[in-house]
């Protein structure tokens, strides 16, 4: 038999046992991201430890290697392939260094409790509509989204963040001169492909 056992009392105050599904493996999940470079990265987390005890959470903090903000998901369990187009979609975009200022904290899905900007990082979202235009022009056109909400997590507490109420916090800015693609798996991230932000701001390359 698989799974686990489970052992309880239910509302009734009767004792229950039950065989409960093991919980799925997840597959590696790629997605183009800014990671947040130091020292903006350690200067988030120690924002996130501050935050987590004045509000009374107990979530896991995102480790400081791990801030970052998603521009676009492709999926989980890809094969080298996809890799390999995404890494070659990455080489086609030139865009200019851009600033990004988050001064909002909020709660978010999952028990996410994020920094975002209250003016929605206008030059981050110009360079995501540039990705954008470029995968869907390529074989990933599928993972191409409507919109994006430019956002770092902090820290994940199901049952605490629900219950924050957004509220205006001390900003902090940096100059994005990167971006990178990454595979997480089982808390571990992998960059396959990072790209610098040359300066250049014309028209996109051809595919």
């Amino acid at each position: 038999m698989s799974g686990q056992p489970a052992f309880g009392t239910g509302k009734n105050g009767q004792t229950f046992f039950r065989w409960e599904d093991p919980s799925p493996i997840r597959e590696p999940h790629l997605f183009y991201a800014i990671l947040v470079e130091d020292p903006v990265n350690a200067m988030l987390r120690r924002k996130a430890e501050c935050y987590g005890r004045e509000l009374g959470l107990r979530g896991r903090l995102t480790p400081t290697e791990h801030m970052h903000i998603t521009l676009i998901g492709l999926g989980d369990g890809k094969p080298k392939a996809v890799v390999d187009i995404a890494r070659h979609v990455g080489l086609l975009i030139q865009a200019k260094p851009f600033a990004v200022c988050l001064d909002r904290l909020s709660a978010f899905g999952g028990g996410a409790l994020v920094l975002r900007g209250s003016d929605h990082s206008p030059g981050l979202q110009t360079f995501w509509r540039k990705l954008s235009a470029v995968i869907d022009d390529s074989p990933l056109k599928p993972f191409v989204t409507n919109s994006v909400e430019p956002h770092v997590t902090l820290l994940r507490d199901r049952q605490g963040v629900p219950k924050v109420r957004e509220r205006i916090v001390e900003p902090i800015s940096w100059t994005v001169r990167s971006f990178a693609l990454i595979l997480s798996h089982r808390g571990e991230y992998k960059c396959p492909a990072s790209w610098r932000l040359t300066g250049q701001d014309d028209a996109l390359a051809a595919m």
